[in-house]
């Protein structure tokens, strides 16, 4: 029996998620790659712009092997599905499409190339946890269309500045 290809069951998802779920609407999807990396998970999405997210997933992992970023990458805020999440995101990428990533009261880092030799791991959040603590930028607070790139230079808060 021959299996088929990612791209074959990317094609035909629509269509089954609109017979499973009983609806004759447009459902929008993302994949994406998750790999766990030293007790953290590492995501990126099977996009367009595959190339740059993988290049930062390898900026990524080489500022790991610097000493104690590990720790302070793992010292991050967990998500709804109990461990930090990085997202291979873009300055170009917008609010909504991190957001449309989470569940509600979730917690994700994105992971932002801001230089040649520098990445900022911001932690990033949905609902009432996001609004309360100064730590993590509150999604809801930005318009969908707004860029992230434009998030990280408006926020104040901490941030993990990770050198490659």
């Amino acid at each position: 029996m021959v299996q088929p290809a990612a791209a074959e069951l990317r094609d035909v998802l629509p269509e089954v998620l609109s017979w499973y779920f009983g609806e004759d609407t447009e459902i929008e999807f993302q994949v994406h790659h998750e790999r766990e990396l030293h007790g953290v998970v590492l995501r990126v999405a099977q996009d367009g712009q595959l190339y740059d997210r993988e290049r930062l997933a390898v900026q990524f992992t080489d500022a790991l092997e610097e000493s104690g970023q590990l720790a302070r990458v793992r010292s991050e805020p967990v998500s709804g599905g109990g461990e930090v999440t990085l997202v291979c995101a873009l300055q170009s990428d917008r609010v909504s499409w991190l957001a449309a990533q989470m569940d509600d009261d979730d917690v994700l880092v994105a992971l932002l190339p801001v230089a040649e030799s520098i990445l900022w791991a911001v932690p990033v959040g949905t609902g009432t946890g996001a609004d309360r603590d100064d730590a993590i930028v509150a999604l809801g607070a930005y318009p969908g269309e707004t860029t992230l790139g434009e998030v990280a230079s408006t926020f104040a808060g901490p941030r993990q500045h990770l050198r490659i």
